[in-house]
This record gives C-alpha cells, structure tokens and sequence, in this order.
C-alpha cells in the first residue's frame, strides 16, 4: 500500500501566461498549498503552446501556426520592420513585464510545459483545477481542461475555482453543468459561484479563501525584492490600477506626506510599468499607503498590514467586476470604511491611519478550511 507523502502527485491547472500579476502569485499559492500537505505538486499549462509564438500571434493575429515555408521565408525577409514594431515602444515594455513573471514562474513554480494531455491521466493521482477564472463561461478556453476531462472524475478536484459570471450562456450550460457533475470535488472562491452551481445542479459546494490569503506574510516577504532603481531611504505611496486612478487625489496625498508615487502599471514609467511579481510584493508591503482598484492589491495590503484605500474602478465602459468581491473581503475584516467612491471623490478620513483587528486569527480559520476541504477531496484521511 502506498503511502501518502512519498507518493502521491498531484498536478495543478489554472489560467495560463505571464501577464497578471494575480495569476501567478494564485498558482503558485495553490501549488504551495499542495506541497504544504505533503504532495508532490506540477503545474501544467494546457494552451496549446507556451513560448514565443503565441505572444506573436496574440498581437499579430495574422500570424498561423500552419504556414508553411514559404510564408516563414518571406517573414524572415521583412524581420527588421517586424521586430522593430513589436520591440518599440509599448510592447518592449509588455514583453520585458512578460519576461519578469515568467522568470518568477520559473524560479517558485514547478512547471511542466510538454504535456500529452491524450496520455497524462494516469501520471498523477489528483489534478487540482484552480484559482483564478477557470469557469469563466464567456471566454474562448476549451472546457474539456478546466474541467478536467482528460482524467477520470475520481480525480477532478477544484480549489478556489472562480466562474465570474452570474450566467451561464445558454449555448453552454449543458457543457458546464456536464464539467461541474464530473468532478469529485468543488469549491469556489465566490458566494455567488455556489449559488449558481446549486442553482444548475442542485450540488451544494464550498466556498474557500483565495489561495494567496494562505500563505504567511513572512514567506511572501522571503520572495519579495526592493526594486534596484528604488534608491535610499524613500518613503513611497504605491498604487495598482487595472483601471484609471484617480491621480489628483493621489498626488496630492503624496505631496501633503513627503511620499515619493510608484505607479504600478504606469504606461509612462518603464521602471514602473515592468515590474517583477517579486518586487509588486516588495513595493506593496514598503508602501506608507497603498491605493489600488484590484482585489489581489487589497489582499496584499491586509496581509501585509498597510495602510490602503481601495477605490472603485473607474473607466469608459468599465464594468466594477469586483465589488462584490473586494466588499465581501472588507467586511470580513471589518475595513469598509477603507473604499474609495465616486460619492466621496476617492479620499477616505485618515488614509494614513490604519485599525487593523485579529487578522491572523481570521486567516487561520481559513487556513483550516481550506485544509479540511483538501483533506477530504484527496482522500487524505483513509491512508
């Protein structure tokens, strides 16, 4: 009979690429998670190719995996206009952001990219599906992987799994309602995600804390890295905006507390735009104050214990995807008095103050769940 840590293997699937900063700090908290019970863990990436060419297709659409030489020696003839589009400007700073996640991937995750998915049921004893919007119907990926069709149902577990949407599209429901009976075992990471899987199905489901909540602070801070063009002692105001920030509230702050502005994301600052997902880490747990329309940016502030303001997300056409979210995770942590609106211009009284309750003792709670839930899913407690 086998035992338990010397054996079993489990693989991980969730969204791939190198662009969000989210993502991989979710994959590879899913994987720790994992390796925390005592598991061998792999990260498989299941598009269908991981490299340069799918960068080139998604901003060249024209680009086709089936051309044939030809068309391959008349791309090398006009390679010198090519590569001097897509080297300049905003996709060399695109491709450098690209190159630090991915070089954070390859340090802290144990990836594996040459996957026969026809032949890979059998090499693992669990395959665990998740965080992030694996479920998202309204996107383009190919169900049969986040779903885990490839393996036997005996195998498909989720952790965290996000559908990110309050419908189905009636196109696919009976595609999604097949994927949710096939797996052994389900938890989401949102209220509205179960309702909506009992409300299909009739299959009541966990609802768990995204994964980064699990891991400690002080390991994420074992990762983390000042940036090396942040120079001295300088006290700075860090914001993440995935969409526009409000920058006249911003500035002003900095100006009133001495406070040097690191924009994340800022399309104007390469040093800012290019940040690795260690140095993200860093300048969130550095910031004096810490604003930011992104739920991960949230989290990482609570965890770390900054001061924050989170706004709501602000754009033409802008959809606040998040405030669900973002609200359920204030008021878990009694912090809703942090949100930024439209209604009070985005300044919160005493940005700089912070009351910070048992967060620990929160944490813990969902640590414990969180493991109870996996326990069960992968059959721990009948070794």
């Amino acid at each position: 009979m086998k035992t338990y840590k010397e054996h079993l293997k489990i693989a991980n699937l969730t969204l791939d690429g190198y662009f969000n900063y989210g993502n991989v700090l979710q994959r590879y908290a899913v994987c720790n998670l994992l390796m925390g019970l005592g598991a061998e863990v792999e990260s498989l990436w299941f598009s269908p190719q991981a490299g340069f060419l799918p960068y080139l297709q998604s901003h060249y659409p024209w680009m086709k995996d089936s051309w044939d030489w030809k068309t391959w020696v008349k791309l090398g003839i006009n390679w010198k206009g090519i590569t001097g589009n897509l080297f300049s400007g905003q996709n060399a700073w695109e491709s450098a952001r690209n190159a630090g996640i991915k070089s954070f991937v390859d340090r802290y995750i144990p990836m594996r990219y040459d996957v026969d998915f026809a032949k890979v049921a059998d090499e693992y004893d669990y395959f665990v599906v998740g965080s992030d919007q694996v479920w998202n119907p309204n996107g383009d990926i190919d169900f049969s992987y986040p779903f885990l069709k490839f393996s036997s149902p005996s195998k498909r577990i989720s952790y965290a799994a996000s559908i990110a949407s309050p419908e189905i599209p009636v196109k696919k429901k009976d595609i999604f309602i097949e994927g949710i009976n096939g797996m052994k075992a389900i938890s989401v990471r949102e209220q509205a995600g179960a309702e909506l899987i009992e409300q299909l199905t009739g299959r009541k489901v966990e609802v768990v804390a995204d994964p980064t909540m699990l891991v400690a602070a002080e390991k994420w801070r074992e990762i983390a890295r000042k940036p090396s063009w942040l120079k001295g002692d300088e006290e700075i105001l860090t914001t993440y905006f995935l969409g526009k920030r409000p920058d006249e509230v911003i500035n002003r702050l900095a100006m009133e507390h001495g406070l040097k502005v690191v924009n994340i994301l800022d399309e104007h600052v390469f040093e800012h735009y290019a940040v690795a997902p260690e140095e993200w880490l860093w300048l969130i747990d550095h910031a004096k104050l810490m604003y930011t329309d992104s739920f991960h940016g949230t989290v990482f502030s609570i965890l770390f214990r900054r001061p924050f303001v989170v706004a709501e997300r602000i754009g033409d056409g802008c959809v606040n995807k998040m405030t669900s979210r973002i609200d359920t995770l204030l008021g878990k942590f009694g912090l809703e008095a942090r949100r930024g609106t439209k209604e009070n211009g985005y300044m919160i009284d005493t940005p700089m103050e912070i009351q910070y309750g048992d967060v620990e003792a929160m944490l813990a709670k969902d640590r414990q769940r969180a493991e109870a839930y996996l326990r069960r899913a992968l059959d721990l407690d009948k070794k």
